[in-house]
């Protein structure tokens, strides 16, 4: 075991950290599961979708063969669809369209999250669509497909189609994204944001796009165009008519051509591409009411495309990103990313989407993008967006707001699983270990919390939480929210799924279905919002690392989190952790090993690694973890507020910070220079971590004794 100053350990504990965190937050056999498809009815009827997936890439992980299909899927409600279609492969007969024809399987449970077989591979479980279905329309990404051994990076997008558009009919303003893989390779790829706005006798107003073309001049690129037309076809197809720009080829316009389009069955959005091209193009129904933060608050659902240039590649993911509604538009990003070259994982980071009136997103100043380097437009009134890349970053993003769910009785919110520190949402994986928070109604009798110093009892007030069937340590219970431990005893269970309920003095509530994974570290923050602050302390002082007070280079801190999934020893779940034999987390010893990153994004110096002297539950307290890690020297700008990211073997979380150095601790610059740098350096941050970490875990599960499987597909790829 490494050593470790335990002295300092124990001084740790009696910081009140813990406690402080915790009061804030209070404001086996195996058992075979079966998947949840509660809610299949969601996906009932005719349907058009738009496929586009890469499928290849080059040295620099760029696409170089590119598959896109369309067509109709019928889903019979049940967990069945056929679809009727054209797919083009840039790589098979010239990118000559064929005809697509296919029978699958879906399931969505109680949430609106779920997966359906792919069409092009419907038979290969490796390369299941997981996403969801909100407001009708059904996203997702063929995440895993990595675990299987081949690339398939995608965006899957389903609309229920209206039955008998006109011409006249056709009046609404859309917020329209496009992404256009154009020849089926990154030669030529564009992104634009956009509006269409068809004045419902067949024509357009002047089309003004904003975005940006690999075979041009880097920056943001806008053009005009005018005299674009639609017509309506007995199908329910549009057929759209685009000009060219004044004065600029057909080669270097962002959107132009001839293109189909289908408005959904309730006017909220559109969908669109070109027959035999690799585009897609969405759209939603802009906003009749000034936009506010207030409007866009609550959980999206999301499923994203992208290929970055700047040597990063091709990546894919569904997700959640939860806004929070407040003045800065503060939001919890998750996304079960799949990136060409790594194996799929869980990213956790913090976002700002500022809302200005039209709907759209930033100032001037940043360049009208997100913290993280995304175009953004609302739409539907708030209730889903579009996002475009910029900067080098080509990407096609779509968000659905979930539904709001209600219950009677003991009643546990779908999507109200999160976790207890970085408040990732109900679309991460949880792990052994982790404190989630569960929010529902009737979900117990009365306000209670276990007492301080004590393990954690099964039982509080009457209530009990079950995950497989194994009891959940509780830390605190109210009528509308629970605190509970994960069992470690879920380690065990290799389907991925796990089963949650609520018993409160002997009425069960409804049951909610979430992923499963090693270790999902969330860093506990000073506000216990899951971002801004670390709750940090130093290790040689026992104090909280502060503004006034901060961390400095070559120095021990203590980070408090959870989700570091299963120790060595073992103890009782929910137990006092022991300050005599250690409980250390076992990702630390694994392949690739726990790490912690210090990145300052204000000077773009990202991946420092911090050395960790301890990770594992803190002595002498129940439920949670701590981090002791030295901070890098020379390596990070004084009085700035730098990102910690914690990165595990599948997951990576970098959303919470530290302020270093002397001075005030400054946020992440967002002026339009500063700002496009530093989102660039925190992609590229991850991007090459998680790449290398994938080696690493490829090679340890190819050991004797490895678990998983990374041999070729058994299906016969083209």
């Amino acid at each position: 075991m490494k050593p470790v100053d335990r002295c300092h350990l124990n001084r740790i504990n009696t910081s009140g950290v813990f406690v402080a965190v915790f009061l804030t937050l209070a404001s086996g056999v195996v058992r075979g599961q079966t998947v949840d498809n509660s809610q299949d009815t969601l996906l009932k009827g005719s349907y058009r979708f738009r496929h586009v997936a890469v499928q290849q890439v080059d040295g620099f992980y760029n696409a170089s063969r590119v598959t896109a299909s369309y067509g109709a899927i019928a889903f019979d409600g049940a967990g069945n669809y056929t679809v009727t279609g054209t797919t083009a492969d840039n790589t098979v007969s010239a990118g000559a369209p064929q005809a697509l024809s296919a029978t699958g399987t879906y399931a969505i449970g109680s949430s609106g999250l779920g997966y359906m077989a792919n069409p092009l591979y419907p038979a290969n479980n490796s390369d299941l669509i997981y996403g969801a279905v909100a407001q009708g329309v059904f996203t997702g990404s063929s995440t895993e497909s990595e675990n299987g051994g081949s690339l398939l990076n995608d965006i899957f997008i389903a609309i229920p189609a209206a039955a008998a558009p006109s011409n006249a009919s056709f009046t609404s303003l859309y917020q329209t994204g496009v992404l256009d893989f154009a020849g089926g390779t990154s030669t030529a790829i564009g992104n634009a944001l956009f509006e269409l706005n068809p004045n419902g006798q067949g024509g357009f107003g002047t089309v003004t796009l904003t975005g940006q073309a690999s075979n041009q001049s880097p920056g943001t690129i806008t053009q005009a165009v005018t005299g674009a037309t639609y017509a309506f076809n007995a199908d329910g197809s549009a057929t759209l008519t685009i000009p060219p720009p004044s004065g600029v080829s057909a080669a270097n316009a962002l959107f132009t051509g001839t293109k189909t389009m289908y408005e959904s069955a309730d006017g909220n959005f559109v969908l669109g591409w070109t027959a035999g091209g690799y585009d897609v193009f969405f759209g939603v129904k802009a906003l009749a009411v000034s936009g506010t933060n207030l409007l866009s608050q609550g959980l999206f659902f999301t499923a994203g495309l992208e290929d970055n240039l700047a040597g990063l590649g091709t990546d894919s993911f569904y997700g959640g990103t939860n806004e929070s509604g407040d003045a800065s538009g503060d939001g919890i990003v998750h996304e079960r990313r799949n990136l060409s070259g790594a194996l799929p994982y869980d990213y956790g980071l913090d976002d700002q989407t500022s809302l200005n009136a039209d709907g759209t997103v930033g100032n001037a100043a940043n360049g009208y993008t997100d913290l993280n380097g995304y175009e953004t437009v609302f739409g539907d009134g708030g209730a889903a967006f579009v996002s475009i890349g910029s900067n080098g970053n080509f990407a096609l993003v779509v968000g659905m707001h979930a539904p709001a769910f209600a219950g009677t009785g003991v009643y546990l919110s779908p999507i109200g699983v999160v976790n207890a520190a970085s408040f990732q949402p109900v679309t991460a994986r949880i792990a052994p270990g982790e404190l989630l928070l569960l929010f529902g109604a009737g979900l117990s009798p009365t306000t209670l919390a276990s007492p301080g110093n004590q393990a954690f009892s099964t039982a509080l007030g009457g209530v009990s939480v079950t995950i497989d069937g194994f009891n959940c340590p509780l830390y605190y219970v109210a009528p509308t929210q629970l605190a509970v431990i994960v069992p470690s005893e879920v380690s065990s269970n290799l389907t991925g799924l796990a089963d949650i309920q609520v018993t409160n003095n002997g009425a069960q509530s409804n049951m909610v279905q979430v992923y499963l994974t090693d270790a999902a570290p969330g860093s506990f923050s000073q506000a216990a919002s899951g971002i801004g602050l670390v709750a940090a302390t130093h290790v040689a002082t026992g104090l909280t690392v502060t503004a006034a007070n901060p961390a400095t280079g070559g120095e021990y801190i203590s980070l408090y989190l959870t989700g570091l999934g299963t120790v060595t020893p073992e103890i009782a779940d929910g137990a006092v952790a022991p300050s005599t034999t250690l409980s250390w987390a076992d990702v630390y010893y694994g392949q690739p090993p726990l790490t912690v990153f210090f990145n300052d994004y204000n000077i773009g110096s990202t991946e420092n690694p911090g050395i960790i002297q301890f990770a594992g539950l803190t002595p002498t307290l129940a439920g949670l973890y701590q981090i002791n890690v030295q901070v890098p020297e020379n390596v990070l700008g004084s009085g700035d507020n730098v990102y910690v990211e914690i990165v595990t073997d599948a997951a990576d979380s970098d959303q919470i910070q530290i302020p270093y150095g002397s001075g005030a601790g400054a946020p992440l610059d967002r002026s339009a220079a500063a700002y496009a740098g530093a989102t660039a350096a925190r992609k590229a941050g991850r991007v090459v971590a998680m790449r290398a970490r994938s080696q690493a875990r490829r090679s340890a599960l190819r050991q004797p004794g490895g678990t998983g499987n990374d041999s070729p597909r058994p299906d016969n790829r083209d």
